[in-house]
């Protein structure tokens, strides 16, 4: 192998391939349980970090057998994985306050408005969509990136530098790949034995015991108006999982498995030994901002529909199928952000055959009836899930079709179900009770799971899911000081705890606080206010781990 080249490790994969390849540690049991964080900008992550704080306070977070996320959640995602052994846990997810009324605003340990020095909660504080701008021209100016490669730029600077994940050489670019432990990197026949012209200095580790990431995002796979999104996963390794052969509507074939992410942005050259193929280096790393950056691609694209002076914000990579690699060479696709596609990360979790999910709804779209058919409306996020478009005015849940394909976004939403259609009733009604009653909107479910070809999810007699619903909880609003419900309401003009995903992208420490500590209690408080057979949101929480 020259200096110029890389061995890479391929994983094949499509058509409910099992995962037998993978290190042992990384398969999923019966007993696994996966944590799925949605997408939603600022208030996902806010969610995100009450909902890891919740699960440690519990001792169920080193339970986790994966967490999958998309968009702001994966900002999340990304910090907790990667976050340096000098910050404490503590510090970066905040400490567990389980009663409301203990909550203040300026004076006490448990001040709304303080952040400590590591907190994941900063990040919120220095986004916002005008200063977002001003960074992306200044980076522009300071580095000369391509348009392409901006909208990552601004993530490394605004996310992930501040905690040391994100260092831009003189070029602006972190040389740095992402993998795994230090163990795995330096495995027998792993990626430094197989490469002696890397070292561990140019790879961010992941360096305290975490669960295994899986950060979601999409490819257009053509340019034109009319292109599909593909499911896009990465980790230590990334692609497209299911085979798509070419066709006039691609650019070419796509995908049929996975490809150590080192090698993203590489040619394929050369099959290696068994499981590792020879590749070109890449012109420069795939770094941590930049799998951050595609999966929260949503705020490019706006900024990009925005501001013509920023055509072509949306990231762009070139990218090889592992299941036509010989033939097919690497063509640059767009990416999009995950929750243009699934914006919940459960189908993720479900293709790797996982059977027991807490997926956290943190979404801005409340609980409610249709005034006139009385139908109630959910998340649009949930019912592409059961095969259903989400609700329309005077149409109701439509379900997908060839004659119903889906108008503007919810289109690319038509090839994601993974669950009966006649389950998505249970779940509405059930979520809406659990609002009605005034607790956590928690609702457990058992569910068989429907093959999936596009996401590559085999079928599976039965999947237990702990739905958690970012909305409104009135027994936990009334417990607040009314100094302090105030304070939350002005800040937040009375949003909370549905911030909006575009316009509220700037949080304050008070508003971030506030979305933590209520979505930490929905997990580990002792209330059981609308959970069934008197079970305390604790114990609800425990039992999926049972």
């Amino acid at each position: 192998m020259s200096n110029k080249q890389l061995v890479a490790g391929i994983l094949p994969l499509g058509d409910g391939m099992a995962t037998a390849e993978l290190p042992e540690q990384l398969r999923a049991t019966a007993r696994s349980v996966g944590l799925c964080l949605s997408g939603g900008g600022s208030r996902a992550l806010s969610c995100a970090m009450g909902q890891l704080r919740g699960l440690r306070a519990l001792g169920k977070l080193d339970q986790l057998f994966a967490i999958s996320s998309v968009s702001g959640g994966t900002w999340a995602n990304s910090l907790f994985t990667y976050l340096p052994e000098r910050i404490s846990d503590d510090d970066f997810l905040g400490r567990p306050v389980l009663n409301p009324g203990a909550l203040t605003l300026l004076l006490g340990p448990n001040r709304l408005d303080h952040l400590p020095p590591n907190n994941l909660g900063w990040v919120p504080t220095r986004l916002g969509l005008f200063s977002d701008l001003d960074a992306i021209l200044e980076l522009k100016a300071r580095y000369g990136y391509a348009n392409d490669d901006l909208w990552q730029g601004l993530i490394g600077e605004r996310i992930l530098k501040p905690y040391g994940l994100w260092q831009p050489d003189g070029s602006g670019f972190d040389p740095r790949y992402f993998s795994w432990t230090s163990a795995y990197l330096h495995a027998g026949n792993g990626i430094l034995a197989r490469n002696p012209g890397l070292s561990a200095r140019d790879f961010v580790c992941v360096e305290r015991r975490r669960p295994f990431p899986i950060f979601n995002t999409a490819l257009f796979n053509n340019d034109g108006a009319t292109a599909d999104l593909i499911p896009f996963e990465c980790n230590f390794q990334l692609g497209v999982r299911q085979f798509f052969p070419a066709a006039p509507e691609q650019l070419g074939a796509i995908g049929g498995g996975l490809l150590d992410s080192f090698a993203m942005g590489s040619d394929y050259l050369a099959e290696a030994t068994p499981g590792q193929v020879d590749t070109s280096l890449p012109a420069r790393a795939f770094a941590l901002n930049d799998i951050a950056g595609c999966s929260s691609a949503a705020f490019a694209q706006a900024l990009e529909e925005q501001y013509p002076e920023l055509s072509g914000l949306v990231p762009r990579y070139a990218y090889w199928p592992v299941g036509d690699r010989r033939r097919q060479p690497a063509h640059h696709y767009r990416f999009a952000d995950g929750g243009s596609l699934e914006n919940l990360g459960v189908n993720a979790m479900l293709a790797r055959g996982l059977r027991r999910l807490i997926v956290c709804v943190n979404t801005d779209e409340p609980l409610g009836r249709d005034a006139g058919s009385g139908e109630i409306i959910v998340s649009s996020d949930l019912p592409p899930l059961f095969g259903l478009q989400p609700y329309q005015p005077g149409l109701g849940y439509v379900p997908y079709g060839p004659s119903q394909p889906g108008q503007g976004p919810t289109r690319q939403y038509r090839h994601s179900q993974v669950f009966p259609t006649a389950s998505f009733a249970a779940l509405k009604s059930g979520l809406y009770a659990a609002r009605q009653a005034g607790g956590a909107i928690l609702l457990r479910q058992t569910l068989p799971v429907l093959p999936n070809r596009w996401f590559d999810v085999p079928g599976q007699d039965a999947v237990e899911i702990l739905w958690v619903y970012n909305d409104f909880v009135a027994s936990w609003w009334n417990q607040l000081a009314e100094d302090v419900r105030l304070a939350i309401d002005v800040e937040g003009l009375g949003q909370f705890p549905r911030y909006n995903t575009f316009t509220q992208l700037e949080l304050s420490a008070v508003l971030v606080n506030a979305l933590a500590h209520l979505s930490c209690w929905c997990l580990a408080s002792d209330s059981t206010l609308g959970n069934p057979g008197g079970l305390s949101n604790a114990q609800m929480v425990g039992a999926m781990f049972d």
